[in-house]
């Protein structure tokens, strides 16, 4: 039951409650003195309401409740001619086209054609009263009737809606129902001592925003209600909106599913209890007609985060907000993309607040004529912030405050600041999902899902980006929608796509598989309804004309990384039930491998294991959020980035023109430039002779000669030009730049070129020059002759330059500049610094949050150049590399000042005082000394101050080889699995042909893991592991576990088995000395598992044996190799190799691993470590765990 909240106000007198119960008007302290009986009787909006104004320090405005007894005396006492509403509906029902696109774009259509059409009923009525009428109850039961288990399509079903609607608005109220509500409205403009205060007109529903279902949305709200007329009609079209389509099918919906639930469980009374609390005939409204305020900024908050339900550090301090501008409609409604910001406390109590920028285009505020209106935002405050740090934890506070008087629940609010600076609270209400879930699973994480197989992912094309709003994956056709209207071209399993959903597309959202949404956050309707429905979903994406031109096309929505690619891509299912309590005890702390800060908020209960923490944060992905070369953001800040620009262009602009005249001189594409014509055209000299030749007044022979005499000048200057522009022709005939054809026609680049020194003559000359190619340019701009062959240019260059790639690489750099600078006023940063700093900063303040208490391991960025390059402005800094993997990577590259800045300031300003520091692909001991060193002297960064950790990724060959050398500069090891193992066999993890030699399980790879597990327990420093081999391998998860590994982190899917197999392996109580005999046990086993499966159940039989076992692999291997030498040249070859090479792919790796000498290669790593003995291992291992458990 809901409990009043402790802290109260000081109360009216008390009236007797079955009084109270009578009344049609109720106060807020009406509705306390009923209790929670009062529910029922005004709904969940007005129950709340009454509830939250009770809690001290929460303002909200003043509001009356309208009980639903007003709402069936509307019922009962109100009478209706059924015949004429019927044929007025069908009759204009049938005059629409529905399927228009004048009436599916207008998303008020609706609702205006039911007052309409109730209005010609109404006339009709009044004027003839001899007409036959029945109770307005009777006849809305009568249309109902069957709709829960109607097989109807949507346009049947919405019929029946509008004649129900159009029934109650065609009735006047009655006159007790009539003069509550205006009486209501008086009392508000008493308590707010104004006249004609304008009001927000809302539903109540029973049910509706109560603790069981948030049925929110389904009725109607109307806003800026000004006087006793318009607030009486507002409350008898809410009355109507009960019976709006989405409401009735909500309810239909909720008896089907009770319907199911009761067959497949055996439940009985389930079906009983759906049918009495949904029935549509037993619709129940009650109404909040509320002050409204005039705000300046609108949102929502709740106390946790909507997409996770993580709530924050340990005191569930987390308060995620929503907010954009004007009323809070744009932000509910999904009309734009809001700011987010989440407000939590440090330790010492003090607050922090994140911040990521929306996209506030517009706003809705009231319109002077009554109701709302939309109005664009200036484009200066779409890009500041809504809120300001200080209003944010003030609204923090208030939630914090409501969710405390509810028992810790998760509440969601809605709140307003005026223009006064004033905080308003609206409306409140317990979440439904997170707070039903959190209480009937409190230690349960649900992670079963579907999701995109990730190579896949990365090789598919990426159609649109946004907002994943909820997790998972779906596909299927999409289907954009331009309203509810149009909800019959979604079919079962199809992507509804539109410019924003609304509770009236929710029909068409369950039978969906996924949504897709250009506008909204993640409190808008889209986000919360397709995450109680469980589908993907990817909002905000900020792309109306691509998102609409994705209409009729397969795709694949990519909920958890908010993509959409083009195709149905593979999916996989993902996850399970996770019981954090039932998870075994372990002595390797087993953790977790992250880089999606979603999936950490989602994964936040973990935190909750003894033995937890986040072996590997890694960077990228939150420097993807930054999207941009950290040289290119640099750059920009210091004015070169448009330099560095032109400079590239120039470099592939010489690649393009080379190209094109490679392809002219092989006759590829053609060109015929006429050069002496075009010579004459730039230089006007063309125009010249023409005038000349057309000279008719000459009177002598005097002037004749004088103009003979000019035009051989000019001739002789149009052969002097053209046979200069020819020593350059195979400039002219690539450039489309009419500036650079006059410059070298004229002969200007080459006395510009000769023209050395700054002096004042120099300089004088130079801009002279200037002006002559700018006056020669525009002059010869207006001649068609030169425009015709600069276009055949330029459609030449546009021909070469899409088949060979380069039009487009230079179209992008074009782009580069532009592109940086509105992706850093969008985000809300004032340069490239702040843009990069606080995006990664925040991103790890919110990591280091969910995993309050437990350390997590920060892994600086390892991107290898061909990363980097496809970050916007990658291009102008990065070269091409043949083998990324192998390349300029790591701390090779340095450590960006700004990352470590960023590093520092989450952990000073942000409170992120569990994050460490791991440094990657440390190649040499100088390298590790230089940059500890740099770290130490230049960032302040020091090992144990204010607890940090500076930890190597040990992940090449030379950091196992000199382990004790390397451990001697660090705090500890993490075992990097991948490289070490490519690295170790020289083998790159990404090429297909080398796969079956990438093997965790090699005996070189082994040693190299197990002499850096030994030598952090030599030295007493803590050695974790954060590969895929422990999550792939289980012989690998016996080698870290039996040799007494601090810690292994895998990926989510993965950490639940491996907690289990790591206390398996280690209720075996087996040390390292034992490992060498376990190892071979272990190898031995799975080939006998893999002769047997292949019909060699003798061979199997020899695999305890290594020399026998060997033997048997030689002598194969030498019959099958004299096959292949007594087929060669003949038809059998092809069947003889493939034979050799199948046999080699399936048994060489396991007969050696069977054969090897396992006690030697563990001997040996643990004499490279520097131990004796096993005994002297073992003796250090406690005294290491001892020591990191402090």
């Amino acid at each position: 039951m809901t409990k009043t909240p402790s802290a109260t106000k000081n109360r009216q007198d008390e009236v007797p409650v079955d009084d109270l119960l009578k009344r049609l008007v109720l106060t807020g302290a009406d509705i306390v003195r009923i209790g929670t009986d009062a529910e029922l009787l005004v709904g969940g909006k007005n129950y709340n309401t009454a509830l939250i104004s009770r809690v001290e320090g929460v303002r909200i405005p003043q509001f009356r409740a309208i009980s639903s007894v007003a709402f069936h005396i509307v019922l009962d006492e109100c009478k209706v001619c059924a015949a004429l509403i019927r044929s007025r509906v069908d009759e204009a029902y049938g005059r629409i086209d529905w399927t228009s696109e004048e009436v599916t774009r207008d998303h008020d259509f609706l609702p205006k054609f039911v007052r309409s059409v109730a209005a010609d009923i109404r006339k009709t009525a009044e004027a003839d009263p001899t007409l036959p009428r029945i109770r307005l109850r009777t006849f809305i039961n009568n249309v109902v009737d069957g709709f829960a288990s109607s097989q109807e399509g949507i346009d049947q079903l919405r019929k029946r809606s509008v004649m129900v609607q159009a029934a109650i608005l065609c009735c006047p109220l009655p006159a007790r129902v009539d003069e509550a509500v205006r009486s209501a409205y008086r009392d508000i403009c008493a308590e707010a001592e104004e006249t004609d205060v304008p009001v927000a007109v809302r539903s109540s529903a029973a049910g509706e925003d109560s603790r069981k279902k948030a049925f929110a949305g389904l009725q109607d709200t109307f806003l800026n209600m000004v006087g006793e007329d318009a607030v009486a009609t507002a409350y008898l079209w809410d009355c109507a909106s009960a019976y709006n389509l989405r409401s009735m099918i909500y309810r239909r919906e909720a008896i089907l599913d009770a319907l199911t639930q009761s067959e497949t469980t055996g439940q009985e009374e389930l079906a009983g209890q759906a049918k009495k609390e949904w029935s549509i005939e037993n619709t129940s409204l009650s109404v909040c007609i509320m002050r409204m305020i005039n705000p300046v900024v609108s949102g929502t908050a709740f106390s946790a985060d909507t997409a996770t339900g993580f709530r924050g550090t340990t005191r569930n301090d987390l308060v995620s907000i929503d907010t954009s501008y004007g009323l809070g409609e744009a932000v509910v409604g999904g009309r734009v993309t809001p700011d987010k910001l989440y407000v939590y406390q440090k330790d010492d109590g003090s607050e922090v607040v994140v911040r990521f920028m929306g996209s506030k285009t517009m706003k809705i505020v009231y319109d002077e004529r009554g109701g709302t209106k939309e109005v664009p935002v200036p484009e200066r405050e779409c890009l500041m912030w809504a809120l300001t740090p200080t209003q944010a934890e003030q609204v923090a506070k208030g939630v914090r405050a409501v969710s405390k008087a509810y028992d810790g629940m998760i509440m969601d609010t809605e709140f307003c600041i005026d223009s006064k600076g004033m905080l308003w609270f609206v409306q409140a209400r317990p979440e439904t999902r997170w707070n039903e879930e959190l209480a009937l699973h409190p230690h349960t994480i649900f992670m079963r899902r579907r999701e995109v197989e990730p190579k896949a992912a990365a090789a598919a094309e990426v159609l649109l980006t946004g907002n994943g709003a909820s997790r998972g994956a779906g596909q299927g056709k999409v289907r954009f929608l331009r309203s509810a209207l149009e909800l019959n071209r979604v079919g079962k399993g199809e992507i509804l796509a539109a410019e924003r959903t609304d509770p009236d597309m929710v029909p068409g959202m369950r039978v969906a598989s996924a949504i897709l949404a250009d506008v909204g956050g993640d409190t808008s309707h889209a986000a919360i309804t397709s995450r109680e429905l469980g589908i993907a979903a990817v909002i905000g994406i900020q792309n109306p004309t691509a998102l609409q031109a994705l209409d009729g096309l397969d795709v694949t929505v990519d909920g958890t990384r908010g993509r959409v690619y083009r195709g149905l891509l593979p999916l996989h299912e993902v996850g399970g039930e996770m019981d954090v309590k039932a998870l075994p005890e372990t002595k390797t702390r087993v953790g977790l491998v992250l880089a999606d800060i979603g999936q950490a908020l989602f994964l936040s209960r973990l935190r909750n294991v003894p033995d937890f923490e986040v072996g590997l944060l890694r960077a990228e992905f939150m420097l993807g959020n930054v999207g941009v070369h950290p040289a290119a953001l640099e750059a920009f800040d210091n004015g070169d980035l448009e330099r560095l620009t032109q400079k590239k262009i120039a470099e592939l602009d010489s690649k393009l023109r080379k190209t094109i005249r490679e392809q002219l001189d092989a006759g590829l594409v053609s060109l015929d430039l006429r050069l002496r014509e075009h010579v004459g055209n730039i230089t006007g000299f063309s125009e010249e002779l023409e005038k000349l030749g057309k000279k008719d007044d000459l009177r002598n022979p005097e002037e004749i000669m004088a103009v003979y005499r000019r035009m051989r000048e000019v001739e002789k200057l149009l052969d002097e030009y053209t046979e200069r522009a020819a020593r350059f022709y195979e400039v002219l005939e690539t450039s489309a730049d009419l500036a650079e054809h006059v410059r070298v026609i004229m002969g200007y680049d080459t006395e510009l070129a000769n023209l050395t020194g700054d002096s004042a003559e120099v300089k004088e000359r130079r801009a002279a020059i200037e002006k002559e190619i700018n006056d020669q340019v525009s002059y010869a701009a207006l001649n068609p002759a030169v425009q015709e062959t600069l276009r055949l240019i330029t459609a030449l260059r546009e021909d070469v330059g899409a088949r060979c790639g380069l039009a487009k690489e230079i179209a992008a750099l074009r782009s580069i500049p532009g592109k940086i600078g509105k992706l850093i006023r969008a985000r809300g940063h004032k340069n490239g610094h702040d843009h990069y700093v606080q995006t990664l900063a925040q991103g790890l303040a919110l990591f280091s949050t969910a995993f309050y208490g437990k350390p997590i391991v920060y892994r600086t960025t390892d991107f290898k150049t061909n990363e980097y390059r496809n970050l916007l402005g990658g291009i102008l800094f990065e070269e091409h590399e043949d083998n990324p993997m192998l390349g300029y990577r790591g701390v090779s590259r340095d450590i960006h000042d700004w990352e470590i800045e960023a590093f520092k300031l989450a952990r000073a300003a942000y409170g992120a005082t569990n994050l460490q520091l791991m440094l990657p692909f440390v190649r040499t001991l100088e390298q590790a000394r230089a940059m500890r060193a740099y770290l130490d002297t230049v960032h302040n960064l020091r090992t144990g101050e204010d607890g940090l950790k500076i930890i190597l990724m040990s992940e090449l060959p030379s950091n196992a080889i000199l382990a004790r050398q390397f451990i001697q500069e660090f705090d500890g090891f993490s075992i990097g699995s991948n490289d070490m193992t490519q690295m170790v066999l020289a083998t790159d993890r990404d090429n297909g042909s080398l796969a079956h030699i990438y093997d965790e399980e090699d005996p070189a790879v082994v040693w190299a893991i197990l002499v850096t597990i030994f030598t952090g327990q030599k030295y007493g420093k803590k050695v974790g592991f954060c590969g895929q081999g422990v999550a792939n391998s289980e012989v690998l998860r016996g080698v870290v576990a039996i040799s007494g590994i601090t810690s292994a982190s895998v990926v989510p899917d993965t950490y639940y088995r491996t907690k289990q197999d790591f206390a398996a392996i280690e209720a075996q109580n087996l040390s390292a000395a034992d490992l060498g005999r376990w190892l071979a046990e272990q190898h031995q086993a799975k080939l006998v598992k893999l002769l047997e499966a292949n019909g060699r159940a003798d061979a199997a039989k020899l695999a305890g044996d290594p020399k026998k076992i060997r033997a048997w692999y030689d002598a194969e291997a030498a019959r099958l190799h004299a096959e292949l030498r007594d087929s060669l040249d003949g038809s059998r070859e092809n069947a003889a190799r493939k034979a050799l090479k199948t046999f080699r792919a399936m048994f060489h790796k396991p007969v050696i691993y069977a054969a090897w000498n396992w006690n030697d290669t563990v001997e040996d790593a643990l004499h490279q470590a520097g131990f004796t003995s096993f005994k002297e291992q073992a003796a250090a291992l406690i005294e290491q765990r001892k020591k990191l458990s402090h």
